[in-house]
C-alpha cells in the first residue's frame, strides 16, 4: 500500500481529544490504574417518585431469520408474507414491550459459581458491560398509555412516567420536522461517568460506540415489528435537553428515533439525507426558533438516582462533548444539506493479488434460529479457541450484512448488490484474515460499495492483531479480525466536531451487525475497544485523517465453566425455547 499524506486535522477539537486518548505501549505498561469497586456506578437508572407503568409480558416471536429481518429493517418494510402478532398500527403497551425487550433489555444474568456474584447482560452490547446508554420514550396517546414522556426501567422491564401531555408533538414541531409527528419517539442518552469509571479519558469513545450498538438494536427490533425508524443525530443539544427534562442532569441526548408503522420511502439521493423526515425536506425552522429556546410547559417528575458515591468529572470528556454540541443557529444552518456519495474505496488501495467478489448467502443461516432468538442469545466472547475455521462465503456474507449502512440525517445506506446507487458512509473496513478457507492469511480491504475483498498483504497477521489489540489473544484466535477506520476528513468537512459522534455511531452499528450476522452463521464475536492506535494506523499505512476507531474479532468462543446463566426476568423468555 502507498498513500499520499495530507495535512492532519489541526482545527478539529475532537481530533485533539482523539490524539490525547490514544493508547501507546508505554502508556499501557506504565498505567497503575485500579478500579475503585466501592465507587462502581449503578448500571441502572431509576427515577425515584416517578409513577411506573407495567409492560405486558412479551409473547411475540418474529418467525423470520436474522438476514430476512435485517433486509426488511433496512428497506423500511414489514417482513414479507408474515402476519405480525403484535399491533403494527398503534404505539401501545404491547408494541413498546416487544420493542424494548428485543433491543435494550436484560438478556441474561451471569453468576460466578460459589461466590454469589451476579451481573446482567443485555441485548445491546456495551464496552465493559457498563451500559452508559439510557432510553426515553415520547409517546402520543395510544390505547391505555397516556401521552407523555417515559423512561425505560431496564431491570424491571417497566416504564417510568416522567411527564404527561403532548410533548412528542410539540417537540417535533419545535425541531422544525416537516414530517408528521411519529407515534413514538425514542431519545437515547449517554451517561459518561458509567464508562469513565473504568476507562477514564478514553470513555467518550466507548459511549459513542455503545450508542451505535443501541441504535442498531432498536432499528432491528422496530423492523421485526413492522415499524421503521426516522433517525436524527442533528438537533440543538441544550434545547433538547431542556425539553426532555435533562437540564443539569448527567444524561446527554445523543440520538432521536421517530418510529412509525408505515414504511419509510425508498432511499434516494434527494430524500435520504433530509433531516425533515421520510423523503421530505425540513421546514425552514423560522417558526420553531422561539419554541425550541423557550422549552416546553411540562412538569417532569422523578429524581434520578446517584450512580456512585463520588462522580468524577474528566475535563477531556467535557471538552470534547462541548465541541460536538449544536446551537439552534447551527442546527438551522445545517438542515436540508444533501449528503455526497461515499466515494468508493479509500484512496491508495492497491491489490497484491486477485480481488475476491463478495458472495452473499443468507440462506446459510443456522436452522431454527429466528431473529428474536438470535438477538436474545447474542453474547460477547471473552476467549476463543484459536482453531476454528470458516468458509470464504461465510466471511463475505457477514461483511455484506454488516456494512449496508442505514438511513439517517448523517448516513445513507449502500445497495444490497454491487453496482447500485452509492450510499454515504464514514467507516472503512480492513481485515486480518487468520483462518478462512479459500483465502490466504493476510490483510484485506473490504470495498463496501463494490462488495469485493481486496488483498493488500499476504502474511500471517495473528501476532500483529494480538499486539495491536492491547496484547489480547482473542484478536489472533478468531477466524478473522477487523479494524474499523474512520474518515475523519469527510466527517469534519461535513459535520464539524459533531462528526466525531457519527463515525463512532456508524462503527457501533457495524459492530452490532457483525455480532448478529456471525451468530446467525454459528460463530461468536466480540468488539475490542482497546487497541494501540498509531501502531494500527502505521501497519495499515493509512493517510492522515484516517484513524482506527474500533476493532472486532469473529471465531469460536471458549466458555467459562465457572459461570452460570440465570433468567433475565421473572416471566419466561418467549424466544428462548422456540425452534420456529
Amino acid at each position: 500500500m502507498s498513500f499520499k499524506h495530507p495535512e492532519p486535522l489541526s482545527g478539529a477539537c475532537f481530533y485533539r481529544y482523539h490524539r490525547l486518548t490514544k493508547h501507546t505501549v508505554e502508556k499501557l505498561l506504565a498505567s497503575h490504574h485500579h478500579l475503585d469497586w466501592d465507587n462502581q456506578p449503578d448500571p441502572f437508572r431509576r427515577y425515584a417518585g416517578a409513577p411506573t407503568v407495567d409492560l405486558p409480558d412479551p409473547s411475540y416471536i418474529c418467525p423470520v431469520s436474522f438476514f430476512q429481518g435485517l433486509a426488511s429493517t433496512l428497506a423500511g418494510q414489514e417482513p414479507a408474507g408474515q402476519e405480525l402478532a403484535v399491533p403494527a398500527q398503534e404505539g401501545d403497551l404491547g408494541f413498546l414491550s416487544h420493542l424494548l425487550y428485543y433491543s435494550l433489555s436484560i438478556s441474561a444474568w451471569k453468576e460466578l459459581a460459589g461466590t454469589g456474584h451476579r451481573w446482567s447482560l443485555r441485548v445491546n452490547p456495551s464496552s465493559g458491560d457498563l451500559h452508559p446508554t439510557e432510553a426515553h420514550l415520547l409517546v402520543q396517546s395510544a390505547g391505555d398509555l397516556a401521552a407523555g414522556a417515559y423512561h425505560y426501567l431496564v431491570p424491571e422491564h417497566k416504564l417510568e412516567q416522567r411527564a404527561k401531555g403532548e410533548i412528542a408533538q410539540q417537540l417535533w414541531q419545535a425541531l422544525g420536522r416537516r414530517s408528521d409527528c411519529p407515534p413514538v419517539i425514542v431519545c437515547l442518552t449517554s451517561i459518561f461517568w458509567r464508562e469513565a469509571w473504568k476507562y477514564r479519558d478514553r470513555a467518550y469513545r466507548y459511549c459513542q460506540h455503545d450508542m451505535g450498538h443501541a441504535l442498531a438494536a432498536l432499528m432491528l427490533s422496530a423492523g421485526t415489528l413492522g415499524w421503521s425508524c426516522e433517525i436524527a443525530g442533528e438537533f440543538p443539544d441544550r434545547e433538547l435537553a431542556a425539553w426532555l427534562g435533562f437540564a443539569g442532569s448527567d444524561e446527554q441526548p445523543s440520538l432521536l428515533l421517530g418510529l412509525r408503522p408505515a414504511p419509510l420511502r425508498a432511499s434516494t439521493p434527494e430524500n435520504a439525507a433530509s433531516p425533515g423526515g421520510a423523503g421530505a425536506p425540513p421546514a425552514s425552522h423560522r417558526e420553531s426558533e422561539g419554541a425550541a429556546g423557550a422549552g416546553p410547559a411540562f412538569q417532569f417528575t422523578g429524581k434520578p438516582n446517584q450512580l456512585s458515591p463520588e462522580i468524577i468529572r474528566y475535563r477531556s470528556i467535557d471538552d470534547v462533548h462541548a465541541s460536538t454540541v449544536l446551537t439552534p443557529g447551527e442546527y438551522r444552518a445545517r438542515s436540508g444539506r444533501a449528503l455526497p456519495p461515499a466515494g468508493g474505496r479509500l484512496p491508495g488501495i492497491t491489490a497484491c493479488g486477485a480481488e475476491i467478489e463478495a458472495v452473499y448467502e443468507p440462506a446459510a443461516a443456522r436452522s431454527g434460529w429466528n431473529v428474536h432468538r438470535l438477538v436474545r442469545a447474542r453474547r460477547s466472547a471473552v476467549d476463543m479457541d484459536g482453531q476454528q475455521e470458516m468458509g470464504l462465503r461465510e466471511l463475505t456474507t457477514i461483511l455484506v450484512a454488516a456494512t449496508r449502512g442505514f438511513l439517517a440525517d448523517f448516513q445513507r445506506p449502500c445497495p444490497w448488490k454491487a453496482g447500485g446507487t452509492c450510499g454515504h458512509h464514514l467507516i472503512h473496513l480492513f481485515l486480518y484474515v487468520h483462518r478462512v478457507r479459500e483465502a490466504r492469511q493476510g490483510i484485506y480491504y473490504f470495498d463496501r460499495v463494490g462488495q469485493r475483498l481486496v488483498p493488500l498483504v499476504f502474511a500471517d497477521q495473528r501476532e500483529a492483531a494480538r499486539y495491536f489489540s492491547c496484547f489480547q489473544d482473542i484478536a489472533a484466535d478468531g477466524c478473522f479480525a477487523v479494524s474499523m477506520i474512520a474518515d475523519f476528513n469527510t466527517a469534519y468537512e461535513l459535520y464539524g466536531d459533531r462528526g466525531y459522534r457519527y463515525v463512532h455511531f456508524e462503527a457501533g452499528v457495524i459492530g452490532q451487525w457483525l455480532y448478529l450476522s456471525s451468530l446467525a452463521l454459528g460463530y461468536d464475536s466480540t468488539g475490542i475497544g482497546c487497541f494501540i492506535d498509531d501502531l494500527v494506523n502505521q501497519h495499515l499505512d493509512l493517510p492522515a485523517g484516517f484513524e482506527v476507531v474500533y476493532n472486532f474479532t469473529v471465531g469460536r468462543a471458549v466458555l467459562d465453566p465457572r459461570l452460570t446463566t440465570l433468567p433475565s426476568y421473572s416471566f419466561p423468555d418467549p424466544a428462548a425455547s422456540t425452534d420456529a
